[in-house]
């Protein structure tokens, strides 16, 4: 049973989208330091108005309650800002999911009952071969759900991605068209940045599997076992009314001289799912029936009996049921609750939450106080200028957030223990918890790669700094070592790549050249790791 602070703070695949949108249209203005600077204002407020309150100081919230209050407050900005009809990628989404989840239900609907229509089609001439329908409505369908069910189980156990699956490429990629079509449709009028950000929000469908795992596989399962639900329920309606408004004979027959006692055997094992609560006389046909409706080629149908000839639809509709209906809506409730649990289970613990969350919890103002007036401060900041102002200045860090700094063998020297700390702290919203240097040679890299798998983090995630000088390219070694450190630490240990420009006489944390950083940004983005933060290490 879910708490109740879990419930109200509970993400649907929508929500994550709009998550996806905003944390893209604020990443596009991370490069400006004055969009920089606005971001963190804007933040703040949020955080000290809309988040604060909800958060009293013996019981700190959890991440992903702080991500979605962040989130509902800045689709309230961003819906006051647009034309009332511009939906956001979320409810796009929700929009498309419930019109394809209605369309797969009609046809799946149609195409059940039009098979078993076409299995039931009797003219009088010969009874119809029980063996035809089972095998093609029942049988086949049972081992294709079965194949599933292994096929899953192997998955969940192997911790593999399901984007090799047939019915999922199939049906994400109409669920994306259906995406497209509707976006061009209703973000006309919206500016190249929003619309990239739409763009970005779709994208993250296929890109994010190291952050959200089969979070996107669900949905389309869920619509698979929508279709299959359907579908019986279609073979069983269909053959109920055809039995009910027709004279319909059922018979079996076989080139292999199957005794009727192995056939009546065959039939009770089968029907056991049911023939523990139903009379046998409705749950499978007894031997007497089943001799009396064997089809004999050169006899014809004179000399079979109705009673044995309608003995055997009973038992095709609830083979139906237990071998269709039934596994289809227990797989459809079991894709339901995976697809709660995946999304329970999202720590938000990537590096653009990281980025986030220090935007969120870094204060603004001095201890010293400012001369600025309240007048002058945004609405939000008004009402908490002199707490924010008089009260001792603290990063509202989990326990464990500190950093390892790595630092290369020719600027180990010239940065000092307190100016990394300062800047560190003020940037990245870390403390940072040792200095080590790199770069001297093979053997002392490999060491400090050691050390840090032998690390204990107290139970918090681990954190790396790596300190670069932008002005020297990222060349293959450097990407390598970064590799080398994500397989040290593990696939959601944050890797914090830290840029500084030509060191200067007073400082080396100066500013990056633009072109150096945009360079850095190319060649880490190709790595395709969502925990490696690349941020500017300026003193200013």
């Amino acid at each position: 049973m879910p708490s109740a602070e879990n419930i109200k703070t509970r993400w649907r695949l929508s929500d994550i989208l709009d998550l996806e949108y905003f944390l893209h249209r604020d990443e596009t203005d991370i490069g400006d330091s004055d969009a920089a600077k606005a971001l963190a204002q804007r933040d703040r407020e949020i955080y000290l108005s809309h988040i604060r309150p909800k958060d009293p100081e013996e019981k700190p919230r959890p991440r992903r309650f702080i991500v979605r209050s962040w989130l509902s407050r800045r689709r309230s900005e961003e819906k006051s800002a647009l034309p009332a009809e511009t939906p956001l990628p979320g409810e796009v989404y929700k929009e498309i999911y419930r019109l394809l989840s209605w369309v797969l239900a009609v046809v799946g609907l149609l195409s059940g009952a039009g098979i078993a229509s076409s299995f039931l089609i009797y003219r009088g001439i010969e009874p119809l071969n029980v063996a035809y329908y089972f095998g093609a409505l029942i049988l086949s369908q049972f081992l294709l759900i079965l194949v599933l069910i292994l096929v899953l189980t192997f998955r969940l156990v192997n911790r593999s991605y399901f984007e090799n699956s047939i019915v999922y490429s199939l049906i994400s990629r109409l669920l994306v068209r259906l995406f497209l079509w509707v976006k061009q449709r209703t973000v006309k009028s919206l500016s190249g940045n929003r619309r990239s950000g739409i763009e970005a929000a779709l994208g993250v469908v296929r890109g994010r599997r190291k952050v959200y795992g089969t979070l996107f596989y669900w949905p389309v399962f869920i619509l698979a076992q929508v279709f299959g639900v359907c579908f019986n329920i279609g073979i069983i309606a269909a053959t109920l009314l055809k039995v009910v408004t027709a004279d319909i004979a059922f018979g079996w027959q076989s080139t292999v001289q199957f005794s009727p006692e192995m056939v009546h055997d065959l039939v009770r094992t089968i029907a056991l799912p049911w023939s523990w609560f139903v009379p046998s006389a409705i749950a499978y046909p007894s031997l007497a029936e089943i001799e009396g409706s064997r089809m004999i080629l050169k006899e014809g149908i004179y000399f079979l009996a109705t009673e044995n000839l309608i003995s055997w639809w009973p038992f095709l509709c609830f083979a139906a049921l237990f071998y269709g209906l039934i596994p289809r809506a227990l797989l459809l409730i079991a894709g339901m609750v995976a697809n709660h649990r995946t999304l329970d289970r999202q720590d938000f613990e990537f590096s653009d939450i990281d980025r986030l969350m220090h935007r969120l919890q870094s204060p603004l103002v001095s201890t010293q106080g400012s001369p600025t007036s309240k007048s002058a401060l945004p609405e939000g900041l008004k009402a908490v200028q002199s707490s924010v102002s008089t009260a001792p200045v603290r990063h509202e860090l989990p326990a464990g957030e500190a950093v390892v700094a790595l630092v290369p063998d020719d600027i180990f020297d010239e940065v000092t223990d307190e100016q990394l700390k300062s800047v560190v702290e003020k940037v990245l919203g870390f403390q940072v918890r040792e200095k080590i240097r790199i770069g001297t040679d093979y053997e002392s890299d490999r060491a400090v790669l050691e050390s840090l798998s032998r690390s204990d983090w107290q139970n918090g995630r681990p954190h790396v700094l790596l300190l670069q000088e932008a002005w020297q390219p990222p060349i293959r070694e450097i990407l390598h070592f970064i590799q080398e450190i994500r397989n040290t630490i593990g696939e959601k240990g944050g890797i914090e790549v830290g840029l500084i420009g030509k060191p200067a006489p007073e400082t080396v944390f100066t500013p990056v050249n633009e072109d150096n950083w945009n360079a850095w940004i190319q060649k880490l983005s190709g790595l395709g790791d969502p925990y490696l933060r690349l941020e500017r290490l300026s003193a200013e």
